[in-house]
């Protein structure tokens, strides 16, 4: 009686989860019917930037599971793409030029029987790829070359960059990836001499623009001389922290813990917090370099290590801390590689924390002689900051 009860429940169960099944639209036969599906028709095209986008009628098969495209972007390479049943367009990508493609239009089955393919042209629009080496800025820089780039369709991308060698031969210098609307990239560390490097833009589906080139002169670029830097304590600046933790700390050369500036500790204040001191010198910055404290691993990406911050900068800053005298040379953020959450690190984050973060200073900016270090959040979103080193780079001006 028992075992009965227990199968009459079971069969009640099974009969509820039958009729509370959702209907996918998906009526996939027991065996294969061996027919094929009827193609599609009515195709409409409506031809994009490196793609092209596929609308048409779905044959009225019941078995129809969805349509795929097959189609050559180059010579030899084919791609395929598909759309439920569900859809009633399709969108071919991976197109590296600006000219006409066959594509086959396909209605496949349950049964993964293709209906006879309809044959189609489309005409994709310059890819972006090829838009985005067409507006490359390529200037001179500091120590090398500055690539500026607009990428307005976020295409994923890489700008890979070549020196020809006295030997008139392409030698890699590096590859920068990206899909950010807009950006820059530097290519640093040569002499005050003209240099010829070449550029060319790679996709996600291997298309590859032609190589241009450009004769760039380097400008000077020095690292500043830290035996020149001195405080210089504005009213409304953090004061230091706890005891041997200056200002003068951040450009000592020292990396050990207790190397360093921390500012007082989080009780009433809140963010933005800012230090100030100066270089000795009028410069036209180019890149520094922030160095965290990385004394152990709950204090990387951790603790009061800034997370986001700016750099600002005065030629003429008076001693009364007024921020009309100061000027934003950039705003940054640190970036921990493996994005895991705090407490979690990997070897590559250990890595990049004890080399220092390096930024860029854009070619716009001031020469200036004054720098401030606004800070806007710590790691721990305590309102307290800390850096072990500072050092610039740029050309001096007087």
């Amino acid at each position: 009686m028992k075992n009965l009860q227990i199968l009459m429940v079971g069969l009640i169960m099974l009969f509820s989860a039958a009729g509370c099944k959702e209907d996918l639209g998906i009526t996939k036969p027991q065996t294969n019917d061996g027919k094929a599906p009827g193609a599609v028709s009515n195709v409409q095209i409506q031809n994009r930037p490196g793609t092209a986008k596929l609308t048409y009628k779905i044959p009225g098969d019941n078995d129809v599971l969805y349509i795929k495209a097959v189609y050559e972007i180059r010579p030899g390479v084919m791609r395929e793409v598909r759309s439920s049943k569900t859809n009633d367009s399709l969108i071919v990508d991976g197109f590296g030029e600006a000219k006409e493609y066959n594509v086959q239009l396909y209605a496949v089955d349950n049964g993964e029987n293709s209906s006879v393919p309809v044959s189609i042209k489309v005409s994709p629009l310059t890819p972006p790829l090829k838009s985005i080496l067409d507006n490359l800025n390529i200037i001179d820089d500091f120590g090398g070359v500055g690539i500026l780039y607009d990428n307005p369709l976020n295409a994923e991308i890489s700008i890979t960059v070549m020196k020809k060698t006295a030997a008139e031969k392409d030698i890699l210098v590096n590859t920068f990836y990206t899909k950010a609307k807009n950006g820059a990239f530097n290519v640093r560390g040569y002499p005050v001499t003209p240099v010829v490097f070449g550029f060319f833009i790679k996709d996600k589906f291997g298309n590859i623009t032609e190589t241009v080139y450009k004769t760039i002169t380097p400008i000077e670029e020095v690292r500043l001389d830290r035996a020149l830097f001195k405080e210089f304590p504005l009213p409304n600046d953090i004061k230091n922290g706890p005891a041997g933790w200056t200002v003068v700390k951040m450009w000592d050369n020292l990396f050990n813990d207790g190397n360093g500036f921390h500012s007082a500790d989080a009780t009433t204040q809140v963010m933005p917090l800012s230090v100030s001191f100066d270089l000795g010198v009028k410069a036209k910055l180019s890149r520094f370099k922030y160095f965290p404290r990385t004394v152990n691993d709950a204090i990387m990406y951790n603790h009061y290590n800034l997370k986001r911050f700016e750099l600002w900068g005065s030629s003429t800053a008076r001693l009364d801390g007024n921020w009309d005298d100061w000027v934003l040379l950039g705003s940054y953020e640190s970036v921990k590689p493996s994005k895991l959450p705090v407490g979690q690190l990997t070897n590559e984050d250990r890595a990049y924390a004890k080399a220092g973060e390096e930024f860029n200073v854009p070619s716009s900016a001031p020469a200036v002689k004054y720098i401030r270090i606004k800070a806007l959040e710590s790691w721990s979103g305590l309102s307290a900051f800390q850096v072990m080193e500072m050092q610039l780079w740029g050309k001096v001006i007087q």
